[in-house]
């Protein structure tokens, strides 16, 4: 075993050492691109294996709306953790048509991960949080997204299942249809282009953020500008959560494990993170004071999380260590 472990990363090896030999290259430009190539064949096992679990829903698409409605938030925060936006999109959608209700919705949200999760493996020592962002982020979906149910209970009306149109033909990441398990190729090529899209962002946020510590002195004082130990860069992330893209989950993971941003910053911008979930509500809920109402519980139940770990740094500290 440990043989095949040193082959694997004689062959993961190859890629930084062609990198390293372009001197022509600033350093803080190769560091980027080598830590997000050796990343690549990790980030399309877990695409490829997510792949099989959407189309499975989406072939199956009555069993899913069976699940959104009779366990709601229990069933919308478990799948909704999985990294990849394209059940923010069916939730979204689920929720214009009526088939779901407001605090199923908004534990689809909550849960949602995006793209962050794969990314902190590129630093062993922050993956460990990996395992609390999850516990932390399944039981505040579950609590928020009752809780609305129980305050907008007498507004809710779902739609009968077997009276709407449930064909799925919105776009999800990488602009591909969410209805295309009659197309086989796609079970690879969706996450082969999921794969480089995630690797050029990388490398992208890695360039600009490796930048930054050259320029202004290390990382530390890239920490102490962005107000690590402050509660107002919680707050920050929870808004930058909010913006409609998976670029903005990439940033905050790879802001974390590069150490310029907290814990708590990190666990506010992915709650309040949706991928492309919330472009896809405003599009297709035209009720803009609804959209609204979503936005808001979202934002200050993110805040909220991130506010309640920078009081309580020393405990997280104690489980963060548990895990190591």
């Amino acid at each position: 075993m440990e043989g095949i472990i040193q082959n694997i990363q004689q062959v993961l090896g190859v890629p930084a050492f062609l990198i390293n030999q372009c001197t022509f290259i600033p350093e803080f430009i190769r560091e980027a691109i080598i830590q997000a190539i050796v990343f690549v064949p990790w980030l399309y096992f877990i695409y490829y294996a997510i792949e099989l679990i959407e189309r499975f829903f989406l072939k199956n698409i009555g069993l899913f709306i069976k699940f959104c409605k009779n366990l709601g938030p229990v069933f919308g925060s478990v799948i909704s953790v999985i990294p990849e936006c394209g059940y923010q999109v069916l939730a979204s959608t689920f929720y214009s048509r009526k088939l779901i209700t407001r605090g199923t919705l908004i534990a689809f949200y909550i849960s949602c991960t995006d793209d962050a999760l794969p990314l902190l493996f590129m630093d062993f020592s922050k993956a460990v949080v990996i395992i609390p962002i999850i516990i932390v982020k399944l039981v505040v979906a579950v609590i928020v997204g009752f809780l609305v149910d129980i305050v907008f209970f007498s507004r809710q009306k779902l739609e009968n299942t077997n009276a709407v149109n449930i064909d799925i033909n919105e776009p999800g990441c990488c602009h591909h249809k969410m209805m295309t398990v009659e197309h086989p190729p796609y079970w690879w090529a969706h996450p082969l282009l999921h794969t480089f899209n995630v690797f050029m962002f990388s490398v992208f946020v890695l360039i600009f953020i490796n930048c930054l510590i050259m320029n202004m002195g290390g990382a530390p004082a890239v920490a102490s500008v962005m107000m690590i130990d402050s509660p107002i860069q919680p707050v920050i992330g929870a808004v930058f959560g909010l913006i409609p893209n998976s670029l903005t989950s990439i940033f905050l993971a790879l802001a974390y494990v590069k150490g310029i941003i907290s814990l708590p910053t990190l666990m506010a911008g992915l709650t309040s993170t949706t991928g492309i979930g919330l472009y896809a509500l405003m599009k297709y809920n035209k009720k803009n004071g609804d959209n609204t109402l979503i936005m808001v519980i979202l934002l200050l139940t993110a805040i909220g999380v991130g506010l309640l770990m920078q009081a309580n740094m020393d405990l997280i500290s104690s489980i963060q260590g548990l895990f190591h």
